[in-house]
């Protein structure tokens, strides 16, 4: 009897170890165009809102490292129509769309 419990605990403990797999790692994907992409929210809302100072407000922005611009090719996680995870910090940005 002792015998069956060991080869039914030693059974167990295997069938846990193979069945315990790490998760998959996300896959990156390519943007396809160059983009700039900020890492909040309320940053995007700036620009948008900056008007005739587009240009100044997105030179500030990326000088204090709210934003950045992506080029075309770079490799991204999670990619949908309003943001993405950059693979190198693993930070969420948010896209700023022209127009």
């Amino acid at each position: 009897m002792l015998r069956l419990s060991l080869l039914l605990a030693l059974l167990l403990s295997l069938a846990a170890c193979v069945s315990a797999r790490p998760p998959a790692a996300p896959v990156a994907r390519p943007l396809e165009r160059a983009l700039v992409a900020c890492r909040n929210q309320q940053s995007v809302a700036a620009l948008h809102a900056a008007g005739a100072n587009f240009q100044r407000e997105v030179d500030n922005q990326m000088a204090d490292g709210r934003c950045r611009r992506f080029e075309q090719g770079h490799r991204v996680f999670d990619r949908t129509g309003a943001s993405f995870v950059d693979p190198g910090n693993r930070v969420q940005y948010w896209i700023y769309h022209w127009g």
